[in-house]
């Protein structure tokens, strides 16, 4: 689920100007949860073997044409979504359309974040409301078992806030799988008011992984810009603050079942820091623990703090992920700390 990353970026307006007022006091999408993260990655056989056999990760589908990999836990379609790096040459989805040019995925990296919305209805009425205040957008595309529109934040980071178009996705996707995406046009037709999410999946389990993980649960952005971040995922991107404190916003969705989607955390430079899957318990915890020395792979960092206990691992290009378990609160750090992003 990718983009043309256009160079689009928000129309300076003065705090007086209608738009203004109107963007002032409008929300835009109204996201569940944290549907995926996709990367940049420069090997795919080796990315796939490491988030299947260390981190637990089930592949569900691949693009060969797109040189893509979608893996995951069963709560989505993917939790995590790779991409080749494109090398500077395009490529092509469904019926001409360029879906990943030359111009980006030259180096391993974030390619964006996805946000599930509770229907093709909704989406469609952000997508309205955005384009009559004037918010550059990028691609809307089908993806046969989703509808998607993306946007960019302040920092360039690429979102995509999608809808499920069938509910039974595995009867879809499966295996390796011709290109599937297209363009997608929301005002075509009217727009489904179901909601086709599955919030009872049967999750698959990596026989021999190291790690098992429940789910995908949050990101952690570093950037330079908190504040106009900040606007840009509660106004724009729906979101409402949890906590904020010494640097860092605690960002939230709809769904009851997690606490937050999106930390970010105030720096010197607009990085993607990592992606957080959530563990069943302690146990699991301990278990990923012995199970990654028998192996002889050491994480990059263990936390053990009130607020939780995680374990980060580097994937082949250098890439952090986090495995964790939640106790309760918040991290409390000092601002500015080098050790926050580990931490929250």
């Amino acid at each position: 689920m990718t983009s043309t990353l256009s160079l689009a970026v928000f129309p300076a307006v003065s705090p007086t100007s209608s738009v203004a007022t109107k963007a002032a006091s409008t929300r835009y999408f109204a996201p569940r949860r944290l549907g995926h993260v996709n990367l940049w990655v420069d090997d795919l056989g080796r990315s796939e073997q490491f988030y299947r056999d260390v981190c637990g990760l089930n592949i569900e589908f691949w693009e060969p044409d797109l040189q893509a990999t979608f893996l995951g836990t069963g709560h989505t379609p993917h939790d995590l979504g790779m991409m080749k790096t494109t090398g500077g040459v395009d490529r092509y989805g469904r019926n001409g359309l360029l879906q990943l040019p030359g111009t980006i995925g030259l180096a391993p990296g974030l390619n964006h974040l996805a946000w599930e919305l509770e229907n093709e209805a909704e989406l469609v009425a952000a997508w309205r409301r955005l384009k009559a205040a004037g918010v550059p957008l990028d691609l809307t595309v089908d993806h046969q078992v989703a509808h998607s529109v993306y946007v960019f934040d302040p920092d360039r980071n690429y979102n995509e806030f999608y809808c499920d178009t069938v509910k039974d996705w595995r009867s879809v996707l499966n295996g390796e799988m011709e290109l599937l995406t297209s363009v997608w046009d929301p005002a075509a037709q009217e727009p489904s008011t179901t909601g086709l999410y599955d919030d009872a999946p049967a999750l698959r389990h990596v026989q021999g992984a190291a790690v098992h993980p429940r789910r995908i649960t949050h990101a952690v952005l570093v950037t330079p810009k908190l504040d106009a971040m900040l606007e840009f995922y509660t106004r724009i991107g729906g979101l409402h603050a949890v906590h904020r404190a010494n640097g860092v916003a605690w960002l939230g969705a709809s769904h009851a079942a997690y606490p937050y989607n999106l930390v970010l955390v105030e720096g010197d430079e607009a990085t993607y820091h990592h992606a957080s899957f959530e563990l069943a318990d302690e146990a699991s915890f301990d278990s990923a623990l012995a199970a990654l020395r028998t192996r002889d792979i050491a994480p990059l960092r263990v936390v053990d703090v009130p607020w939780k206990r995680a374990l980060f691992l580097a994937d082949p290009d250098g890439q952090c992920s986090e495995w964790y378990v939640r106790r309760e609160g918040f991290a409390d750090v000092p601002r500015g700390s080098a050790d926050t992003p580990w931490l929250v």
